[in-house]
């Protein structure tokens, strides 16, 4: 039995990853309840500004052995004043019949502090990592969630290690010269996010809203540095809140800017003609050729959405750079070559579908406007395949964008900018290989000379669009929606309005053109916009774009840690304020001890023991492998001392 309950002091130490302490050993001091952020532990997430977007927090719970009491009483009086509980309701607990009782859980640490002060005999203390995140929703598809203090989402799986303490295995972070101790796992550091958080959190409210508009399912908008590939910022709706994870379903955790495919549709002409424009490069020709004198051309008209083929638009932008197929295997080694055919490579948790990006696809044939070629243009074309149909993920599309508009350099996305501990910073080193570029920067210039001249001499910027209906009939069957269904409506004088279909909706954008500092993609899918109507996605980018130039001028200092020891004073006061309103007293103020049934299944036999050790549960564990079945069920309220049986089994 004392062999019993020796290990049972260990196992629950290593439940909660930190340590259990008996009061009579002398065990434990104020060092352990220091917070993460500057003590030992897991470290904090901050964005570019160094403001927090994850702090840790330490904290305790308490239990006794009511067997090794030497006064109840005194225990009952001592403890119920620091937690303002019934005196009565805590001695009654403790001269029950079970061997474990619990006084407090996720106690506050200046509370856990005064009580373990007290050095009463027979009670213990475990001490544990609370990770809080200040902006709830903001960023979460960046940040990511903690469960067990391990890291399972975003920024906390990708760089776990770092941030609690278990050593360096991303290159780069290796060339940013950490120090020995971080390299080798004997201390944790913070991380500096690209991410701006104020601009994060007005990309966010402003596609929730662009969203409510157009009435779509969902929604996604990355703002990028050309240059460098930083992310200033993500957002992939719905979202989730990594406090309360658990409360929300896979498909809010899904981060589609990595795991959604697109179908580009007719938006793949801005990367068809940089195919063609570096084939005429190649062979001397340093821009589009005008069209041959004499050549007879079809006046285009040009309006806020052309129609290119039935349920596919382009905005004016897109009417001039002509929709021109290279050779399948051709256009594939351009696609490969400037990354629209990868998922989106990135610091975060790889995406969730995989897919050949460039594919045939027979049932699309891309029959719309096509701004004429000279002779000279059309002999330097390969045979040309109008059944080519384009996909990738909104980063990759993107990331693809940006190494066309910035002189072709090499360039991969990340979230991390540098990692902190005290006054070190290291700035971890852009991938980007000097003298190395994806396509000639002759062809950067000349696509961005291109854009100038559709975007106009008035405007630094350039946007372009595009609108696919999602699903669409053919016009035998179709129901009269969209451009043609509102003409025919119109002509046949009946006066239902027509619903508009579900659209997908692409924007690419960048500013300024001659230069970019920010380029930015927003896709909406299933929204309800109106082709014959001005687009209602343009001016998110627009607005955005001018606030990230803006921002990014701006020079921050790091806070002293007086600053920082403030701040998160505060924020654990926010973290404390949630809870007390969100939850029941983590003290022991309820009556008789209680407790429920947690559910193991699925869990090894250690960790199932590990999880029910503080439940008082006499257990009979009958095979090995994982829990295939328990007793009690989960969520059965347990009272007092009761037997439970753990079956197990292999599972593939």
């Amino acid at each position: 039995m004392l062999l019993a309950v020796v290990l049972a002091v260990v196992v629950i130490g290593n439940q909660f990853g930190g340590k259990v302490e008996g009061r009579t050993q002398g065990g434990g001091g104020k060092e352990e309840l220091v917070n993460a952020a500057t003590g030992s532990g897991r470290r904090n997430i901050y964005d570019r500004n160094f403001m927090e977007l994850a702090v840790s927090f330490q904290r305790s719970s308490l239990y006794v052995r009511p067997l090794e009491l030497e006064d109840p009483e005194i225990v009952a009086r001592e403890v119920a004043k620091i937690l303002e509980v019934d005196e009565k309701i805590i001695l009654l607990a403790l001269k029950g019949e079970r061997s474990f009782v619990w006084l407090g859980r996720d106690i506050p640490r200046e509370k856990a502090l005064r009580i373990a002060e007290l050095n009463l005999k027979g009670m213990y203390r475990i001490n544990q990592v609370q990770r809080f995140y200040p902006g709830n929703q903001l960023a979460a598809h960046v940040l990511g969630f903690l469960k067990d203090e391990q890291g399972l989402a975003g920024v906390e799986f990708y760089y776990d290690s770092v941030l609690r303490g278990g050593g360096v295995y991303e290159p780069k972070l290796a060339a940013a010269g950490v120090n020995k101790k971080i390299a080798e796992g004997s201390d944790s550091a913070s991380l500096i996010l690209t991410l701006d958080i104020h601009l994060q959190n007005i990309l966010e409210q402003k596609l929730k809203g662009l969203m409510a508009n157009t009435g779509s399912k969902s929604g996604v908008a990355v703002l990028m540095a050309p240059n460098t590939g930083e992310i200033i910022g993500l957002a992939s709706l719905p979202d989730y809140d990594p406090n309360r994870f658990w409360e929300f379903s896979a498909e809010a955790h899904r981060n589609r800017a990595i795991d959604n495919i697109l179908d580009l549709g007719v938006m793949d002409r801005l990367f068809q003609a940089a195919a063609v424009m570096e084939n005429m490069i190649a062979q001397g020709k340093n821009r589009m050729p005008e069209n041959d004198a004499g050549t007879e051309t079809e006046a285009v008209q040009r309006t806020s959405w052309n129609a290119v083929q039935d349920g596919r638009y382009i905005s004016a932008e897109g009417v001039d750079f002509a929709q021109i197929l290279s050779e399948p295997s051709d256009f594939n080694a351009f696609a490969d070559r400037i990354g629209l055919t990868a998922k989106g490579e990135i610091d975060l948790p790889e995406a969730l579908f995989a897919s050949k990006n460039v594919h045939v696809d027979s049932a699309n044939k891309n029959a719309g406007i096509q701004a004429p070629l000279s002779k000279l243009a059309k002999s330097m074309l390969p045979p040309m395949d109008k059944d080519a149909v384009l996909t990738a993920t909104p980063l990759a599309l993107l990331s693809s964008f940006c190494r066309l508009i910035n002189g072709g350099q090499v360039m991969i996305p990340h979230v991390l900018r540098g990692v902190w501990q005290g006054e070190q910073l290291w700035d971890v080193p852009v991938r980007q290989r000097i003298g190395e570029f994806v396509v000639r920067p002759a062809v950067s210039a000349a696509m961005r000379s291109e854009m100038k001249k559709v975007a106009g001499a008035e405007r630094d910027d350039f946007i372009i669009e595009s609108l696919r209906q999602k699903d669409f009939a053919p016009p035998a069957q179709a129901k009269t929606t969209g451009a043609k269904g509102a003409q025919s409506a119109k002509e046949s004088g009946a006066n239902t309005v027509p619903v508009q279909p579900g659209m997908e909706s692409i924007l690419l954008g960048m500013a300024p053109v001659e230069d970019p500092e920010i380029a930015i993609i927003v896709v909406l899918d299933g929204a309800h916009i109106d082709p014959l109507a001005k687009s209602p996605v343009r001016n998110i980018a627009e607005e955005m774009m001018a606030q990230v130039r803006t921002s990014l001028r701006n020079k921050v200092i790091p806070p002293t840690g007086k600053e920082l020891a403030v701040r998160e004073r505060g924020y654990y006061k926010k973290m404390a304020m949630i809870q007390a309103n969100a939850t029941l007293p983590a003290a022991l103020a309820q009556g008789p001890q209680s407790l429920v049934m947690p559910n193991v299944l699925g869990l090894s036999g250690r960790k199932a023991l590990q999880t029910l050790q503080p439940y008082g549960v006499r257990l009979q564990i009958a095979g090995s492998g994982q829990v295939s079945s328990q007793y009690p069920l989960a969520g059965t309220v347990i009272r007092g001392a009761e037997h439970g049986v753990l079956h197990l089994k292999a599972m593939q």
